[in-house]
């Protein structure tokens, strides 16, 4: 952005967008703009930009960064105050308070076309320049020492009134301050505008304050008599006629009507020789507050604005309509720019951007899920069904993408309490704990019953002439009640043989009864004591009998 041709409304530089242009001059053009803050701040401010045409040269961009160090820290109401210095893409600019107004040279052309600049009006524009003016004249640096600053370009271009009424100076780009080296002030060389330079300032000598004083004089003798005391045919001749020992007409000369407490002040700000002039603006603005009788109403601010508006209410209005549609464009664009890069609603806590919600038809696109917080992908489930959420496309919100092609949930999911897995995993323990000891008691009082029911069995005693290697045999019988003696069942099933040597016939088994795993009878149960009998026989272990 180099060339102002470049600039269009919508651009910005730093925090400011440019709206409408207002001004151009020799060496920097005036934007309308405005700083966009926080939470909706907005502040029109006045953005001024070098010309391309000067950009390159060191000397022109010295005296750009000069206004804005030496005018930034002037404090006074009528002088327009500099907010911000800056630089992007080789454009250098300069931010200023805004200023709702007209500069001085176009109220007076306009009110030449009239009846002129009533002389109370011009009188108090004056003043009010005069007070801006030894404001900055009184400029000091950190150490309590003056600056010696000089503007060096008091013109009606300069000085902005409000439609308010308020008197701004502007344009400290050529301003002088003591301490600065040779190379920056260039001594000997020529700077201002020619029609309103002192003598000592054409003729390239020493200025200080007091060559702003003889510009004021110039001003007010043009404000209040229409006629510029050494105007020529052109910038060379009216040189001359400043510093000629030609002398400068009278303003009575013209208007026999002319105050001669006005005139003496004019003819004193116009004296050619520095030491016979006031000599400082305070002096000078003083001396304008005694030009008029006690019986004449002295001018207020308000009728400065009045004035203003009644010359240029409608270029005023034009200005302010031209700036709020602007503006006005400027929200449509960022509206656009906003919906298209946020389409959707800003996501609520919690809910997942960019992806199906839980329990959506799935895809090989989107059939997993990384959460944050858990190892590896989580497949949806439509046991946690939730609404579905709009994308959100905005690329500096969206969460970033995972392996899977997936986006990351801007927040994870709120993860249980540890404690309560405890109490549950507690509670079906002692669940368990207790059904198994009902079974285990219920069998155990079924087992008591029957045994309770069946008689007693009694082994027949063994014989000492019986045949050592047979057991008697037994007639005892299941009782009615269905019981079954177990060691009786054991000796049949090893198939022990009676008295006579008739082998003992195998009991049927219950139908009912199912024994899950048939042991071998000759194995011995390690846990089981062998007993002592004359048979040296060893039943095998018991079986579940099935109930």
């Amino acid at each position: 952005m180099r060339t102002l041709g470049e600039i269009q409304p919508g651009q910005t530089v730093g925090r400011y967008e440019f709206l409408v242009p207002i001004a151009q001059g020799g060496m920097a053009a005036v934007w309308a703009a405005r700083l966009k803050g926080t939470r909706g701040f907005t502040k029109t401010v006045a953005v001024k930009t070098m010309l391309p045409t000067i950009s390159d040269n060191p000397h022109f961009e010295q005296m750009f960064l000069d206004e804005a160090q030496l005018a930034s820290r002037i404090r006074h109401p009528n002088v327009v105050e500099i907010l911000d210095l800056g630089e992007q893409d080789d454009l250098l600019y300069l931010v200023m308070e805004w200023v709702d107004g007209e500069p001085l040279s176009s109220i007076r052309r306009i009110a030449a076309k009239r009846e002129g600049v009533p002389r109370p009006i011009a009188v108090k524009i004056v003043q009010d320049t005069a007070a801006g003016l030894h404001a900055a004249h009184e400029l000091k640096d950190e150490s309590g020492g003056q600056v010696g600053l000089v503007h060096r370009d008091i013109s009606p271009q300069n000085v902005l009134i409000t439609f308010d009424g308020v008197v701004k100076i502007v344009d400290f780009g050529v301003a002088k301050a003591a301490g600065r080296t040779v190379e920056h002030t260039n001594s000997g060389q020529i700077k201002g505008k020619p029609p309103y330079m002192s003598p000592e300032q054409a003729l390239g000598k020493e200025i200080d304050r007091r060559t702003d004083i003889f510009a004021l004089g110039i001003i007010l003798y043009q404000l209040t008599t229409g006629k510029h005391p050494f105007r020529g045919e052109n910038d060379m001749i009216t040189l001359q006629n400043i510093v000629s020992d030609r002398p400068i007409i009278p303003p009575r000369a013209y208007d026999k009507e002319y105050p001669k407490p006005l005139e003496a002040v004019v003819m004193k700000a116009l004296d050619r020789d520095p030491d016979k002039r006031f000599q400082t603006t305070a002096e000078l603005e003083a001396a304008l507050d005694r030009v008029f009788p006690p019986t004449v109403a002295r001018v207020r601010t308000e009728d400065v604005g009045k004035f203003v508006t009644a010359m240029l209410g409608d270029r005023g209005n034009e200005r302010r309509a031209a700036l709020k549609e602007a503006v006005r464009v400027a929200d449509e664009r960022a509206a656009s720019s906003d919906s298209n890069t946020n389409p959707g609603r800003m996501p609520e806590l919690g809910t997942r951007v960019g992806v199906l919600p839980y329990g959506a038809p799935s895809s090989p696109d989107n059939a997993r899920q990384s959460v944050t917080g858990i190892t590896g992908p989580t497949p949806h489930s439509g046991a946690f069904a939730r609404p579905s959420v709009p994308e959100f496309t905005s690329s500096a919100m969206s969460a970033p993408e995972t392996p899977f092609g997936t986006q990351v949930p801007a927040d994870p999911l709120p993860q249980k309490k540890k404690g309560g897995a405890v109490w549950v995993v507690g509670g079906l323990l002692v669940a368990a704990v207790l059904v198994g000891g009902a079974l285990v008691l219920t069998r155990t009082l079924k087992h008591d019953a029957a045994a309770a029911v069946a008689p007693p069995v009694i082994p027949p005693p063994v014989s000492a002439t019986a045949d050592t290697t047979q057991p008697a045999p037994s007639s005892q019988k299941p009782d009615e009640s269905g019981a079954i003696d177990l060691s009786q069942l054991a000796v049949e099933k090893g198939a022990s043989k009676q008295g006579a040597g008739r082998p003992l016939e195998p009991k049927e088994k219950d139908p009912k009864e199912k024994d899950p795993k048939e042991k071998d009878p000759k194995e011995k149960d390690p846990k089981k004591p062998v007993p002592k009998t004359g048979t040296g026989f060893v039943p095998p272990p018991v079986t579940d009998p099935g109930f």
